[in-house]
């Protein structure tokens, strides 16, 4: 009797071990199967400042953003970059500039952007983000020179220059803003007696006046933290649907 009971439990342990030994396999292929999921299709890894950089690509990681954060966005010809959070929708931030430091609040969903009320910068990311919301309409900016007395001829432009070169009156419109602050100082110099130089601009779709738009979706603001490159200070702001993900790991690991 006890012969037999000792073959039972011999018999029951190598069921009971080879259980175990197909659980821990079964497992150790789910854990594989998993890590390449993530590594394919959630886990992205880039070079940035010469470091391996790990980017979770999933909406949920980049629900709680927020200043200093390393964001994946994707530019204005489709290519992606690394580009540091600075601010986004509801924040008030500061934009060190040539000339000065320009404070900068960045609209929030439900907001109401009305053109003739913004400073030059924020003018021109507005424009560019009116010009993404509505690709379909032929937008044009109509533009003139102002003083505190009135409207000034815009002809004086000539007298100004960029790069060494007169300015044509015909590419003033579609300058940026800091080379517009850099005509008005000339002008200032130029004429003296005119009390406050200025550009005003207007912005035209289809050929009616845009004087204001609803921002409908969150808005950021990014950086490369310094040098040339394609960011917030040339594109404007970047939409929630142009970021594709967050760093999430040290990029030691």
């Amino acid at each position: 009797m006890a012969v037999k009971i000792e073959k039972a439990i011999r018999k029951a342990l190598r069921k009971s071990s080879q259980v175990r030994a197909w659980s821990l396999l079964f497992l150790c292929v789910l854990i594989i199967l998993f890590a390449i999921f993530l590594r394919f299709f959630v886990i992205s890894v880039w070079d940035f400042d010469d470091k391996h950089i790990y980017v979770c690509e999933l909406a949920i990681c980049m629900k709680n953003s927020q200043e200093g954060d390393l964001l994946l966005a994707r530019t204005g010809n489709g290519n992606p970059v690394l580009l540091w959070q600075v601010g986004k929708s509801g924040d008030s931030i500061d934009i060190p500039t040539p000339f000065d430091t320009v404070g900068l609040k960045i609209p929030q969903p439900g907001d109401t952007v009305i053109f003739e009320m913004l400073e030059p910068m924020l003018w021109d990311a507005s424009l560019s983000l009116y010009k993404e919301l509505n690709p379909d309409k032929k937008t044009k900016t109509k533009i003139s020179l102002q003083s505190r007395s009135g409207e000034v001829p815009f002809a004086y432009v000539g007298r100004a220059t960029i790069s060494g070169r007169p300015v044509s009156e015909r590419e003033v419109a579609f300058l940026p803003w800091q080379e517009l602050r850099v005509l008005e100082l000339q002008l200032q110099r130029i004429f003296p007696a005119i009390d406050s130089i200025h550009f005003k601009r207007k912005l035209l779709a289809d050929s009616l006046e845009i004087e204001s738009f609803t921002v409908e979706e969150e808005l950021f603001y990014l950086s490369c933290g310094g040098g040339a490159c394609y960011d917030s200070r040339e594109k404007g702001f970047f939409r929630k649907k142009s970021l594709l993900g967050i760093t999430i790991f040290p990029s030691w690991l």
